[in-house]
Protein backbone atom coordinates (compact mmCIF):
# COMPACT_ATOMS: atom_id res chain seq x y z
CA UNK A 1 0.00 0.00 0.00
CA UNK A 2 1.94 3.24 -1.12
CA UNK A 3 0.23 5.60 -0.16
CA UNK A 4 -1.39 8.49 -3.18
CA UNK A 5 0.79 12.03 -2.81
CA UNK A 6 -1.25 14.85 -2.55
CA UNK A 7 -0.16 18.14 -1.53
CA UNK A 8 -2.05 20.79 -0.15
CA UNK A 9 -2.20 24.12 -2.11
CA UNK A 10 -1.13 26.46 1.03
CA UNK A 11 2.55 24.75 0.66
CA UNK A 12 2.53 26.10 -2.56
CA UNK A 13 2.48 29.55 -0.67
CA UNK A 14 4.49 32.36 -0.42
CA UNK A 15 7.54 30.26 -1.28
CA UNK A 16 10.94 32.19 -1.06
CA UNK A 17 12.43 31.87 -4.32
CA UNK A 18 15.38 29.91 -3.54
CA UNK A 19 12.98 27.05 -2.65
CA UNK A 20 13.08 23.99 -4.82
CA UNK A 21 9.00 24.74 -5.75
CA UNK A 22 9.64 28.53 -6.08
CA UNK A 23 8.21 29.24 -9.71
CA UNK A 24 7.27 32.76 -11.69
CA UNK A 25 3.07 31.23 -11.43
CA UNK A 26 1.12 29.25 -9.75
CA UNK A 27 0.69 27.61 -12.93
CA UNK A 28 4.09 26.51 -13.21
CA UNK A 29 4.13 25.10 -9.83
CA UNK A 30 1.37 22.99 -10.81
CA UNK A 31 3.08 21.85 -14.13
CA UNK A 32 5.93 20.55 -11.44
CA UNK A 33 4.22 18.50 -9.21
CA UNK A 34 4.09 15.42 -11.19
CA UNK A 35 7.49 14.49 -11.71
CA UNK A 36 7.37 14.52 -8.05
CA UNK A 37 4.36 11.31 -8.17
CA UNK A 38 2.17 14.01 -7.03
CA UNK A 39 -1.39 13.33 -8.26
CA UNK A 40 -3.58 15.72 -6.42
CA UNK A 41 -3.78 19.19 -4.69
CA UNK A 42 -5.74 19.34 -1.57
CA UNK A 43 -7.06 23.00 -1.65
CA UNK A 44 -10.25 25.65 -0.62
CA UNK A 45 -10.33 27.01 -4.08
CA UNK A 46 -8.77 26.76 -7.43
CA UNK A 47 -10.26 23.21 -8.72
CA UNK A 48 -10.77 23.84 -11.56
CA UNK A 49 -7.63 25.55 -12.29
CA UNK A 50 -6.34 22.20 -10.50
CA UNK A 51 -7.45 20.03 -12.67
CA UNK A 52 -7.07 21.91 -15.88
CA UNK A 53 -3.35 21.02 -14.89
CA UNK A 54 -4.08 17.15 -15.00
CA UNK A 55 -4.15 17.14 -11.12
CA UNK A 56 -7.15 15.55 -9.20
CA UNK A 57 -8.54 18.28 -6.66
CA UNK A 58 -9.73 18.13 -3.14
CA UNK A 59 -11.48 20.04 -1.66
CA UNK A 60 -11.38 21.93 1.42
CA UNK A 61 -14.17 23.43 3.49
CA UNK A 62 -15.80 24.82 6.51
CA UNK A 63 -18.74 23.35 7.79
CA UNK A 64 -20.49 25.97 10.52
CA UNK A 65 -24.13 24.67 11.01
CA UNK A 66 -25.31 20.98 10.48
CA UNK A 67 -28.17 22.43 7.85
CA UNK A 68 -25.26 23.61 5.40
CA UNK A 69 -23.84 20.49 4.72
CA UNK A 70 -25.95 19.36 2.00
CA UNK A 71 -25.39 22.48 0.38
CA UNK A 72 -21.55 22.49 0.49
CA UNK A 73 -21.11 18.88 -0.65
CA UNK A 74 -23.43 19.62 -3.70
CA UNK A 75 -21.15 22.59 -4.28
CA UNK A 76 -17.86 20.35 -4.29
CA UNK A 77 -19.58 17.50 -6.28
CA UNK A 78 -20.47 20.52 -8.66
CA UNK A 79 -17.44 21.65 -8.91
CA UNK A 80 -16.00 17.98 -9.60
CA UNK A 81 -13.65 17.41 -6.56
CA UNK A 82 -12.10 13.80 -5.56
CA UNK A 83 -13.15 14.19 -1.83
CA UNK A 84 -14.01 17.03 0.44
CA UNK A 85 -11.98 17.75 4.10
CA UNK A 86 -13.99 19.77 6.83
CA UNK A 87 -13.00 22.14 9.49
CA UNK A 88 -16.21 21.56 11.41
CA UNK A 89 -18.22 23.89 14.29
CA UNK A 90 -15.92 25.87 16.52
CA UNK A 91 -14.74 23.43 19.79
CA UNK A 92 -17.72 25.65 21.90
CA UNK A 93 -20.21 22.81 20.44
CA UNK A 94 -22.38 20.86 22.63
CA UNK A 95 -22.46 16.91 22.28
CA UNK A 96 -26.06 17.96 20.44
CA UNK A 97 -24.56 20.02 18.14
CA UNK A 98 -21.90 17.60 17.97
CA UNK A 99 -24.25 14.63 17.14
CA UNK A 100 -26.08 16.96 14.67
CA UNK A 101 -23.01 17.86 12.83
CA UNK A 102 -22.54 13.93 12.24
CA UNK A 103 -25.79 13.40 11.33
CA UNK A 104 -25.84 15.95 8.68
CA UNK A 105 -22.58 15.30 7.34
CA UNK A 106 -23.08 11.38 7.49
CA UNK A 107 -26.32 11.43 5.56
CA UNK A 108 -24.99 14.25 2.70
CA UNK A 109 -22.31 11.47 2.31
CA UNK A 110 -24.44 8.46 1.48
CA UNK A 111 -26.94 10.42 -0.16
CA UNK A 112 -24.27 12.16 -2.57
CA UNK A 113 -22.05 9.37 -2.69
CA UNK A 114 -19.09 11.69 -2.05
CA UNK A 115 -16.07 10.59 0.21
CA UNK A 116 -16.71 13.58 3.23
CA UNK A 117 -13.97 14.09 5.47
CA UNK A 118 -13.54 15.91 9.44
CA UNK A 119 -10.40 17.25 9.95
CA UNK A 120 -8.70 16.58 13.40
CA UNK A 121 -7.87 20.34 13.91
CA UNK A 122 -7.82 22.52 16.82
CA UNK A 123 -10.78 25.48 17.34
CA UNK A 124 -12.90 22.81 15.66
CA UNK A 125 -15.48 19.84 16.67
CA UNK A 126 -12.07 17.80 16.97
CA UNK A 127 -9.96 20.21 18.80
CA UNK A 128 -9.59 17.67 21.74
CA UNK A 129 -8.71 13.76 21.06
CA UNK A 130 -10.74 12.23 24.02
CA UNK A 131 -14.08 13.50 23.10
CA UNK A 132 -13.54 12.73 19.02
CA UNK A 133 -13.00 9.50 20.44
CA UNK A 134 -16.56 9.68 22.12
CA UNK A 135 -18.23 11.20 18.50
CA UNK A 136 -16.86 8.00 16.93
CA UNK A 137 -17.78 5.65 19.33
CA UNK A 138 -21.72 7.36 18.81
CA UNK A 139 -20.90 7.43 15.07
CA UNK A 140 -18.77 4.49 13.67
CA UNK A 141 -19.21 5.70 10.21
CA UNK A 142 -17.67 9.39 10.04
CA UNK A 143 -13.89 9.36 8.72
CA UNK A 144 -11.34 11.78 8.75
CA UNK A 145 -8.65 13.64 7.36
CA UNK A 146 -5.98 13.14 9.79
CA UNK A 147 -3.92 16.42 10.93
CA UNK A 148 -2.41 14.62 14.27
CA UNK A 149 0.07 17.92 14.10
CA UNK A 150 -3.21 19.35 15.89
CA UNK A 151 -3.25 16.90 18.72
CA UNK A 152 0.57 16.86 19.18
CA UNK A 153 0.71 20.18 20.41
CA UNK A 154 -2.72 21.01 21.42
CA UNK A 155 -2.67 18.32 23.01
CA UNK A 156 0.85 17.89 24.25
CA UNK A 157 0.61 13.98 23.31
CA UNK A 158 4.38 13.89 24.53
CA UNK A 159 3.25 14.97 28.21
CA UNK A 160 5.91 13.07 30.26
CA UNK A 161 7.22 11.12 27.47
CA UNK A 162 3.98 9.48 27.29
CA UNK A 163 3.49 9.65 23.30
CA UNK A 164 3.77 5.69 22.56
CA UNK A 165 1.08 4.86 25.67
CA UNK A 166 -1.04 7.65 24.14
CA UNK A 167 -0.95 6.34 20.74
CA UNK A 168 -2.53 3.15 20.88
CA UNK A 169 -5.08 5.12 22.31
CA UNK A 170 -6.19 7.03 19.27
CA UNK A 171 -6.99 3.94 16.99
CA UNK A 172 -10.66 4.53 17.33
CA UNK A 173 -9.86 7.38 14.98
CA UNK A 174 -6.58 6.21 13.06
CA UNK A 175 -8.13 3.54 11.53
CA UNK A 176 -11.17 5.71 9.97
CA UNK A 177 -8.63 7.73 8.06
CA UNK A 178 -8.21 7.44 4.57
CA UNK A 179 -6.32 10.65 3.90
CA UNK A 180 -3.18 11.77 6.46
CA UNK A 181 -2.43 15.50 6.50
CA UNK A 182 1.95 15.48 6.95
CA UNK A 183 3.01 17.60 9.13
CA UNK A 184 5.19 17.19 12.22
CA UNK A 185 4.79 19.15 15.37
CA UNK A 186 6.08 19.37 18.62
CA UNK A 187 5.16 19.32 22.20
CA UNK A 188 5.29 23.64 21.46
CA UNK A 189 5.20 24.13 17.88
CA UNK A 190 2.78 23.28 15.20
CA UNK A 191 5.36 22.73 12.71
CA UNK A 192 9.09 21.92 12.66
CA UNK A 193 11.10 21.17 10.26
CA UNK A 194 11.76 17.50 9.47
CA UNK A 195 14.92 17.08 11.37
CA UNK A 196 14.42 19.32 14.23
CA UNK A 197 16.02 17.78 17.40
CA UNK A 198 13.93 15.81 19.43
CA UNK A 199 11.54 12.75 19.45
CA UNK A 200 8.99 14.73 17.12
CA UNK A 201 10.50 12.79 13.83
CA UNK A 202 10.05 9.49 15.36
CA UNK A 203 6.88 9.84 16.66
CA UNK A 204 5.42 11.20 13.43
CA UNK A 205 6.99 8.05 11.68
CA UNK A 206 5.77 5.77 14.30
CA UNK A 207 1.70 7.25 14.18
CA UNK A 208 2.40 7.32 10.54
CA UNK A 209 2.84 3.38 10.39
CA UNK A 210 -0.17 2.62 12.64
CA UNK A 211 -2.15 4.74 10.47
CA UNK A 212 -0.97 3.01 7.61
CA UNK A 213 -1.23 -0.57 9.37
CA UNK A 214 -4.78 -0.38 10.44
CA UNK A 215 -5.69 0.78 7.19
CA UNK A 216 -3.86 -2.35 5.29
CA UNK A 217 -5.81 -4.15 7.94
CA UNK A 218 -9.13 -2.86 7.72
CA UNK A 219 -9.58 -1.93 4.00
CA UNK A 220 -6.82 -3.46 2.15
CA UNK A 221 -8.10 -2.56 -1.12
CA UNK A 222 -8.52 0.53 -0.42
CA UNK A 223 -6.31 3.80 -1.37
CA UNK A 224 -4.54 6.08 1.67
CA UNK A 225 -3.84 9.50 0.53
CA UNK A 226 -0.98 11.17 2.45
CA UNK A 227 -0.77 15.01 1.83
CA UNK A 228 1.90 17.27 3.22
CA UNK A 229 0.62 20.83 4.71
CA UNK A 230 3.41 23.12 5.58
CA UNK A 231 1.90 26.27 5.90
CA UNK A 232 4.02 29.57 5.43
CA UNK A 233 4.92 31.65 8.48
CA UNK A 234 3.46 34.93 6.39
CA UNK A 235 2.53 34.92 2.84
CA UNK A 236 1.83 38.54 0.89
CA UNK A 237 -0.11 40.69 3.90
CA UNK A 238 -1.71 37.13 5.50
CA UNK A 239 0.05 35.81 8.95
CA UNK A 240 -0.35 32.35 9.42
CA UNK A 241 2.56 31.74 12.34
CA UNK A 242 3.22 27.97 11.35
CA UNK A 243 7.04 27.94 9.31
CA UNK A 244 9.80 28.48 11.72
CA UNK A 245 11.66 31.18 11.24
CA UNK A 246 14.49 33.53 12.22
CA UNK A 247 15.00 37.61 12.14
CA UNK A 248 16.52 39.29 9.02
CA UNK A 249 16.53 42.47 8.47
CA UNK A 250 16.33 42.41 4.58
CA UNK A 251 13.48 39.92 4.11
CA UNK A 252 10.27 41.09 4.13
CA UNK A 253 8.37 41.71 7.37
CA UNK A 254 11.55 41.10 8.65
CA UNK A 255 11.79 36.94 8.77
CA UNK A 256 12.74 34.80 6.82
CA UNK A 257 11.90 30.73 7.20
CA UNK A 258 14.73 28.68 8.14
CA UNK A 259 13.21 25.36 6.11
CA UNK A 260 12.30 24.70 2.39
CA UNK A 261 8.63 23.88 2.81
CA UNK A 262 8.73 22.47 -0.64
CA UNK A 263 11.64 20.64 -0.16
CA UNK A 264 10.79 19.35 3.18
CA UNK A 265 7.53 17.83 1.79
CA UNK A 266 8.92 15.84 -0.75
CA UNK A 267 11.49 14.40 2.36
CA UNK A 268 7.64 13.34 3.90
CA UNK A 269 6.83 11.77 1.16
CA UNK A 270 9.23 9.71 1.34
CA UNK A 271 9.04 8.98 5.24
CA UNK A 272 5.37 8.36 4.72
CA UNK A 273 6.33 5.74 1.62
CA UNK A 274 8.92 4.42 3.96
CA UNK A 275 6.34 4.17 6.83
CA UNK A 276 3.48 2.27 4.58
CA UNK A 277 6.42 -0.43 3.05
CA UNK A 278 7.38 -1.04 7.07
CA UNK A 279 3.68 -0.99 7.78
CA UNK A 280 2.82 -4.62 6.35
CA UNK A 281 4.92 -6.74 9.83
CA UNK A 282 3.60 -3.86 11.45
CA UNK A 283 2.12 -5.65 15.24
CA UNK A 284 -1.02 -4.50 15.96
CA UNK A 285 -0.93 -4.81 19.25
CA UNK A 286 -0.41 -1.36 22.11
CA UNK A 287 2.82 -0.14 21.65
CA UNK A 288 4.30 0.07 24.82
Amino acid sequence: MTPVRLIAQATLEGLPRGSLGARETREAQRAMLPAHGISGVLAWSDWAAIRAAGLVPHAMGRLDSPDDAEALVAAHIDAGVASTTLHVGTAFDDDNALDRFAGALLEASVRRGHRVLVETHRATVTQDAWRTLRWVERFPDLRFSLDASHWVVGGELDYGGGFMHRLPLLDPVLRRSPMVQGRIASGGAIQVGVDDPGPWQAHAIALWTRVFALRRHDAPNQAITFCPELLPHVAGDAWFGYAPVRRRDDAPQGIEETTDRFAEALRLFDLADACAASAADFPLEPCR
